[in-house]
């Protein structure tokens, strides 16, 4: 099983808290770069008031392409621990900012998915983008909006317009470079304060940093007359999350346990839910949001609603007959996306299709042959130990290990292979005594069935709870843990049957 949240925590991370880098005004980056270039800083990460890491920044003058650039090189590190096991993620960013602050260049990598490298250019309004996972290469293009502006400069944006200033604000667009697109974004002075640093007390005014996505994502950043932030805190689904500025050997010094998975599980009240179970039926609740934003609606799976935030959850399992499933390929036009090959589901690969052909083994029936594949992604991972990020399809089959993103990553692009369209579903699944994060598979033989490799459910029981799917994954597979984070401590389960 998968916590979800664990992989798209590092890209929540660097999104929320990119503004950490020290900021100067335009005037003073023309008139000091010299003076006041390279820099270097030191942030501790804090979740739930315990540390699991740090940021490292180094920030530099330096070229690109001829043109004075800003240069600023961010080193993660934090380690979690789950279903007992200890979980080391690191990301390495560089990235490349002109003088009027729009992002030019950047290229990340991460060991949270193998071998993860990310490089994009952005030249007349566009970002090209490179991505290599684990030697695999997918290229993308993305538009860019006039005002966009670089994750790790926007507070020198504002200072360089004169808006430190209580009650200004700026809008623009972030280009995020971790989930590859502009978001929509405000930056707004709410307020001043002091902050002790170094046992001397400062004078700081608090920004507000608002992002649309996921839900709606505000981060507050403590930042003095010159641009150098001391603190940034987000309140991330429910718990408290923070960076704060600090130097090398406290950054260095040691983390604490945070046991992710056991923090946030959903323990439900009322009867327990049983594994097989072909229904499932209970009353559920959020805190903030609504019910139909965070959980989807479907043939199999029904919500009534009783408020914005309260309604009856009903599950059905699906029954699929093998004379009602059409033979391979499946050539059906609104599904045709869900045969293509991806960053992460290499279904073009010959590997993955020798591998398919294998295993269904001159199946023509579609519904009989996407069985023999679940049953034999399931009895091939032997090691189904928590891994820290999504490998994919390929590596999976190759190693033959990981959780269950790796068990769904590997049926799709099996299925995928042989003609057969498949998609992710992420959500909830009950197993033992709580609800915990989890990701599984969807394949269409006529109808849209769902089928759990990872735990060997040819057709998955009505025990899994879908906040997020239907959507072909991208090279960062963050659109899969939007439902992570409008249900994450949020969300109550009462079990009727």
């Amino acid at each position: 099983m998968k916590f979800i949240y664990i992989m798209s925590l590092t890209s929540l991370i660097l999104m929320v808290f990119s503004q950490i880098c020290d900021a100067v005004e335009i005037e003073q980056v023309e008139k000091e770069m010299s003076s006041t270039y390279p820099q270097e800083h030191w942030y501790n990460l804090t979740l739930m008031g315990m540390k699991i890491g740090h940021i490292h920044l180094y920030i530099e003058k330096t070229e690109y392409e001829d043109e004075e650039m800003i240069r600023t090189k961010t080193d993660t590190v934090m380690q979690f621990k789950g279903l007992g096991k200890q979980i080391l993620v690191e990301t390495n960013r560089v990235e490349y900012s002109d003088l009027d602050y729009m992002p030019r260049y950047f290229v990340s990598s991460s060991n949270e998915s193998g071998e993860k490298h990310v490089e994009g250019k952005i030249k007349d309004g566009v970002a090209h983008i490179i991505t290599s996972l684990n030697g695999q290469k997918t290229e993308s293009e993305v538009e860019l909006p006039q005002n966009t502006t670089s994750d790790a400069v926007a507070v020198d944006k504002l200072l360089s317009k004169n808006l430190l200033k209580i009650g200004e604000k700026l809008n623009y667009y972030t280009f995020n470079f971790d989930m590859l697109k502009p978001i929509k974004s405000e930056l707004s002075v709410v307020d001043k304060d002091k902050i002790t640093y170094n046992h001397i007390k400062k004078q700081v005014y608090i920004l507000e940093q608002k992002m649309d996505i996921l839900g709606g994502i505000n981060t507050r950043l403590w930042v003095d007359s010159e641009g150098v932030t001391y603190k940034s805190e987000t309140n991330m689904m429910g718990q408290s999350f923070s960076a704060t500025k600090t130097d090398r050997k406290n950054a260095l010094g040691e983390v604490e346990e945070v046991d992710i998975t056991l923090n946030t599980r959903i323990i439900p009240t009322g009867k327990r839910p049983k594994t097989g179970a072909s229904r499932f039926v209970a009353n559920v609740q959020l805190s903030k949001g609504n019910l139909v934003d965070t959980i989807m609606a479907h043939n199999n799976q029904k919500i009534a609603l009783k408020s914005k935030q309260t309604g009856t959850l009903t599950i059905e399992m699906s029954h699929v007959e093998d004379i009602d499933c059409p033979v391979l390929p499946i050539r059906d036009p609104e599904n045709r996306k869900y045969l293509s090959a991806t960053a992460f589901v290499e279904a073009d690969n010959q590997d993955i299709r020798n591998k398919a052909v294998e295993i269904i083994d001159d199946e023509e029936n579609s519904w009989r042959a996407a069985k023999k594949l679940c049953k034999w992604v399931y009895k091939s991972i032997k090691d189904k130990g928590l891994s820290g990020g999504y490998s994919s399809s390929l590596t999976t089959l190759q190693t033959l290990t990981g959780d269950c993103t790796e068990h769904t990553v590997l049926l799709i692009a099996l299925a995928r292979s042989v003609g057969i369209p498949a998609r992710i579903c992420s959500g909830l699944v009950f197993s033992k005594n709580a609800f915990y994060y989890h990701f599984w598979a969807e394949v269409f033989v006529g109808k849209w069935v769902q089928m759990d490799p990872a735990f060997g459910q040819v057709i998955a029981d009505a025990n899994h709870i879908q906040l997020q799917g239907k959507t072909l994954e991208s090279a960062t597979m963050v659109e899969f843990t939007e439902g992570v984070f409008r249900t994450l401590n949020q969300l109550d389960i009462d079990v009727i049957e």
